[in-house]
């Protein structure tokens, strides 16, 4: 059983509207994530969007020289342009993605090919293409519980209910962050270390989906 903490990276300085709802305090957090996964020999899972990768390269650099996992966050499955864009960019940091995630299900308009050459898919339960290993995710995305009027501690709490009952299960869990989210709803991770200081104390180790591929 695993808990796997996914990390959507998709912010630039020039994003108005994200900026206007939770401001510029990404890279301040990005770097304390890293720190703090450092201090306890946590592995996470990044999932970086081409703009991301186009506009600051030190960024999936910083992910991988941290000892971190590194996939491809699709945000726009009908566009075969967008996977092929992702996948040069990747390749100029010396990365081949094995894995891409979305926020929502696998849509029915979803390119043809998009999914040729990965190995496994971070989404919403639902359909996947065959030949891909999902990973369902059935947790509440911080962002999306912000936006639907819950607190950091409501969500928190949700959370630590949910650990409980997967773990009791012998469910495996991943749990969606965004470290802009974070920089205004918990910028010194305290809600975050204590999901991840739970996940450990009812048996989930803390893992990447590469890591759980089978």
């Amino acid at each position: 059983m695993f808990l796997c903490l996914r990390v959507d990276l998709d912010y630039v300085p020039w994003d108005s509207p994200d900026a206007a709802e939770f401001g510029h305090g990404e890279p301040a957090v990005f770097l304390r994530l890293l720190d703090f996964a450092r201090s306890r020999g946590y592995r996470f899972h990044f999932f970086a969007s081409e703009r991301v990768l186009r506009a600051l390269p030190s960024v999936p650099d910083a992910v991988l020289n941290e000892g971190h996992d590194l996939d491809w966050l699709c945000k726009h499955p009908e566009s075969l342009d967008r996977k092929t864009e992702a996948l040069t960019l990747f390749s100029l940091v010396g990365h081949k993605p094995v894995g891409l995630a979305l926020k929502g299900a696998w849509p029915a308009q979803a390119a043809s090919g998009l999914s040729d050459g990965f190995l496994f898919l971070s989404a919403a339960p639902g359909p996947a293409p065959t030949g891909l290993t999902l990973f369902p995710v059935e947790t509440r995305a911080v962002r999306e519980a912000h936006r639907g009027g819950a607190s950091i501690r409501t969500w928190t709490d949700s959370l630590k209910t949910q650990l409980r009952d997967f773990a009791s299960r012998d469910r495996d869990l991943t749990v969606v962050v965004r470290p802009q989210v974070l920089a205004k709803l918990d910028p010194h991770l305290l809600s975050l270390k204590d999901v991840l200081a739970l996940a450990e104390a009812v048996g989930l180790r803390i893992a990447t989906l590469r890591q759980a591929l089978p």
